[in-house]
């Protein structure tokens, strides 16, 4: 059995309707503030990768 003390964040608003039986309304509302932070970094990260991936393909 997974300790649901320690889920990610994607999957504790799943549990909050099984635990808690949880209002779906509210569910949905918090659902957008476990995608922020992988945006986050996806932007940040994907400026790197993309400079790397075009200073890898050149030849020298």
């Amino acid at each position: 059995m997974i300790d649901p003390e320690k889920v990610t964040l994607q999957v504790a608003p799943a549990n909050l309707d099984v635990l808690y039986n949880a209002d779906h309304a509210l569910v949905m509302a918090g659902a957008p503030m476990s995608v922020i932070p992988l945006i986050v970094v996806f932007l940040f990260g994907a400026r790197h990768f993309l400079r790397d991936l075009a200073a890898g393909a050149m030849k020298v």
